[in-house]
């Protein structure tokens, strides 16, 4: 999808409004001065809960206990493929300059950092050669290779091209492509959920990633995730805005959950 159509999708029923709340949302939470001495403990905080949210909305759940002692790490398959998530989730923040610039250049290190204990070395960083790949939501409708490996080249500039578009829905637009198009074997949800949030940081809307989207979306549950992500496939004008929406409310409830555990925090 070009960039200088994303703000066509403004027009999409209920999307301005939504995006307009979500936005809300994110300002009530970076406004709270609590952040001043609370920030960096509810970084740190968010990070496990992405982690195990996202791991878990791929079939991957593990007890949050499990992940904050390293007990989720084992030596397992389950074990290895959490600790990628967890990899990639303490990675953001170095990837971002390069998401910035070279968009395909971070895709690729973010599936060598979520897939590395899960495929042969040959496989890490490289978009799939063929219709097979994991697919723990069931989605089963597989884009063909070239199709896939042009919509990706597309994306690179959906990231990278100045758009006056609100940053949610271009978030939005890089997650849906990404789950859509799945490019890598294993490990594509995860590293769609990170590029949402990688966008929200870029364009300034969350830039300390303090925004729980992934556990907002464990929140709301995996059939509603589906469901959404479906809906986007379809490529109708009702089912995108229906992702878009969707993408949305989770920014919107993710800011909420930060803003309620900020107030638990000592």
């Amino acid at each position: 999808m070009p960039t200088d159509k994303l703000t066509a999708l403004l027009e999409l029923p209920g999307v301005a409004e939504a995006a307009d709340n979500a936005r809300a949302r994110v300002d009530a939470l970076l406004w709270d001065r609590s952040l001043q001495t609370k920030g960096q403990a509810l970084a740190a905080d968010v990070s496990r809960q992405c982690a195990r949210a996202s791991a878990a909305i791929d079939g991957i759940d593990v007890a949050m206990t499990a992940w904050q002692t390293g007990d989720a790490f084992d030596d397992s398959p389950i074990g290895h493929a959490a600790a990628g998530i967890w990899r990639l989730e303490t990675s953001l923040r170095e990837i971002l300059p390069v998401w910035n610039t070279a968009p395909l250049q971070a895709l690729a290190r973010m599936h060598s950092l979520v897939a590395a204990d899960v495929l042969a070395p040959e496989e890490l960083g490289r978009p799939r050669d063929g219709d097979e790949l994991d697919d723990p939501l069931r989605i089963k409708a597989v884009t063909p290779v070239a199709i896939m490996k042009k919509r990706l080249a597309a994306l690179a500039e959906v990231i990278t091209v100045p758009t006056e578009a609100p940053a949610i829905l271009q978030a939005a637009v890089v997650h849906g492509e990404l789950v859509a198009l799945r490019p890598f074997i294993w490990g594509s949800g995860p590293i769609a959920r990170a590029s949402m949030r990688l966008v929200l940081a870029n364009r300034g809307l969350d830039p300390d990633f303090l925004v729980m989207t992934d556990a907002a979306m464990y929140s709301i549950g995996r059939p509603g995730y589906v469901d959404a992500v479906r809906a986007y496939m379809s490529a109708t004008g009702d089912g995108v805005a229906k992702w878009l929406r969707y993408c949305a409310e989770a920014t919107a409830v993710g800011a909420r959950l930060s803003i309620d555990r900020l107030a638990q925090l000592p």
